[in-house]
């Protein structure tokens, strides 16, 4: 007869095999015989967290602990389960009680390290993995999220000596692929950007050589190479050795969706389609996206919106109300996998790829006839189940196909329909003085070496103007900027106000109030272009040589307005300069960008654009 302890072992076993099915079935019938088994419904609880069922996992999560109150492991496992929900303020609670009752857990301080490290409480993350090293000075994981959170805080020298440490522990692939994709977040100069990337490409090299193979790549990895595209230069080939490398070392990245398998059925009624993000929210994506998904017409398409954000605000609500089907994905990746193929689409579209693992790694997989990929970071993804890269013909130069893996569609306009933000119209006084204001909205990990040459002489030039730019997301970063403009402008960076982040509504207000915004070269505003053109503000632009560097290019061809187009970095000054010394040319200006700039916003025409590539794109298969 079968009893408790041998539904528990099958249970178990079964969950060592994968079949989280047959586990939960087995562990099921071990609680109905004894429900007041701690161990049982703890260990439900994670096979149910595995399976990516976090409502009943957590169900038994709380039950073991009403049974046993005094398990560290059990608070530990429930600390996981609520980081992975996004409830990471109630994880850390868990934590703290698994530590109060098992100080010497090295995995617990360590994990608390991973979740401040998601509040950006970075500094404290550190101290977490200090203490998860003190507990076992043999911990690996301690030494690899410390170096992570050195990377973060922009800390190459710090995060390459830990990556080292951890390799030295364990040697394990995760450790050594975040060891190679290491990249400075504010670089010190160009020759060490060129540094870093020869040092990637090595390390590249070695890791194919050495035929590695892994299993999770979220777990063991966890990151993108989100910094290479700042450098200013061409990352296909690189790009695409680290796709083929993880092709070669994660043979489950390359999971097709049954349905894709055989010949596409074109014979529906309707297009099926499904747009994919983790920041389907109040973020660049979701508002670059909203429009898009709400127009698609009904008659024509089955609209599916596929988020892996657990955030709930005014955009996410948008965005759940123009998708025919909202759908939350799991932090797994086999069941995001699993669930988007059962929807069977005919196109998958990827808002962004490129900022975070979990769209980066899903898109190895090939799970709807025709995966397409848009500017939400905008580079080539190098990855040979990406078909297409939606672009502009307003923003790509000559020759543009050359770099990208995926085969370019150059739209005729910016291939985003963007409503114009609802500014009230009030400046704030305290943000300016008598002077021309001029402000750099831009993320600092734009600021490109090379734009320190165009600031200094642009401070040089305008001594009676104010030059605001926005602090870091950490201190450290606005500290290494800081640095880094001391060094190569000397004097003329204490003129450089750094204004402390801001909300919305502040910063609304600051490019309201500001004469002139500054472009970052390179890699230039998307999102914050047209935030500045919407409040009449003109935005100084220098293109680059790649798209990421053109947006402002495109928005300016698109209004018949290129009086702020730079030909080069003298002509980027000469136009600040001129904008700053006369305050007609400036009011001129502003009169020219309202009365084009409604071109930009609401361009119905995007709809119509890329329905046209949809149906293209699944007669050519």
């Amino acid at each position: 007869m079968v009893d408790v302890d041998d539904y528990h072992r099958q249970g178990l076993e079964a969950f060592q095999a994968d079949n989280f099915t047959g586990a939960i079935a087995k562990m099921e019938q071990a609680v109905a015989l004894n429900g007041s088994r701690a161990d049982i419904r703890a260990n439900l609880g994670v096979i149910l967290h595995r399976a990516g069922e976090l409502d009943r996992a957590e169900e038994q999560f709380r039950a073991s602990l009403v049974i046993n109150p005094d398990d560290p492991t059990v608070y530990y496992n429930f600390g996981l389960m609520l980081g992975d929900s996004g409830r990471l303020g109630e994880a850390l609670s868990q934590y703290d009680k698994s530590i109060a009752l098992d100080a010497g857990n090295a995995a617990a301080h360590n994990n608390r390290g991973n979740l401040l490290k998601k509040l950006k409480r970075v500094e404290e993350a550190i101290v977490a993995y200090n203490r998860a090293i003190e507990a076992d000075p043999n911990f690996a994981p301690a030494y690899r999220n410390f170096a992570d959170a050195e990377e973060a805080l922009g800390d190459v020298q710090g995060a390459q000596k830990n990556y080292a440490r951890a390799i030295g522990l364990r040697g394990d692939v995760g450790s050594r692929i975040r060891d190679a994709l290491l990249l400075p977040i504010i670089p010190e100069s160009k020759d060490q950007i060129l540094e870093y990337r020869n040092r990637l490409e090595n390390r590249l090299d070695k890791l194919l050589d050495d035929d590695l193979i892994f299993e999770d790549p979220l777990s063991q990895v966890g990151a993108t190479n989100f910094a290479l595209a700042y450098h200013g230069l061409d990352d296909k080939a690189i790009q695409e050795k680290i796709a083929r490398f993880y092709r070669q070392a994660c043979p489950s990245l390359t999971y097709v969706s049954p349905h894709c398998e055989s010949s596409p059925s074109l014979a529906r009624e309707k297009i099926k389609i499904g747009f994919v993000s983790s920041f389907l929210y109040e973020h660049t994506i979701g508002k670059l996206m909203h429009q898009l998904i709400e127009g698609l017409p009904r008659s024509r398409f089955e609209v599916q919106v596929l988020s892996f954000s657990n955030i709930h605000d005014q955009w996410s609500e948008k965005l759940t109300q123009a998708a025919g089907s909202f759908i939350c994905l799991p932090n797994s990746l086999s069941v995001a996998r699993e669930t988007i193929a059962a929807a069977e689409l005919d196109i998958l579209y990827y808002a962004d790829i490129g900022i975070e693992p979990m769209t980066y790694f899903l898109s190895f997989s090939r799970l709807a006839p025709v995966q397409c990929v848009t500017w939400g970071h905008p580079v080539t993804t190098g990855v040979d189940t990406l078909d297409y890269f939606i672009s502009s013909d307003l923003t790509e130069p000559e020759g543009a196909e050359n770099f990208y893996s995926e085969k370019l569609i150059k739209l005729e306009s910016i291939p985003s329909l963007v409503a114009p933000p609802d500014f009230n119209g009030e400046t704030s006084p305290d943000m300016r003085g008598n002077s021309p204001l001029v402000v750099c909205p831009q993320s600092l990990f734009k600021y490109h070496p090379e734009f320190d040459a165009i600031l200094r002489l642009i401070l040089r030039d305008n001594k009676n103007a104010e030059f605001r730019l926005i602090a870091g997301n950490f201190d450290a970063w606005t500290n290494l900027l800081q640095k880094r403009f001391a060094r190569t402008m000397g004097e003329l960076a204490d003129r450089i106000i750094f204004q402390p982040r801001l909300d919305r509504e502040q910063y609304a207000k600051l490019i309201q109030t500001a004469d002139i915004i500054l472009d970052t070269p390179h890699f230039c505003g998307g999102m914050t272009t047209f935030e500045a053109l919407a409040a009449d503000t003109p935005v100084v632009t220098l293109p680059g040589d790649f798209m990421r560097g053109r947006v402002s290019l495109g928005l300016y061809k698109q209004m018949n307005v290129l009086d702020c187009v730079a030909a080069d970095a003298e002509d980027y000054v000469g136009i600040v300069g001129e904008l700053c010394s006369n305050e007609v040319n400036r009011i001129d200006l502003r009169e020219k960008i309202h009365g084009t700039k409604n071109k930009i916003f609401n361009d119905q025409g995007v709809i119509g654009s890329q329905i046209k590539f949809f149906e293209q794109a699944l007669a050519d298969i």
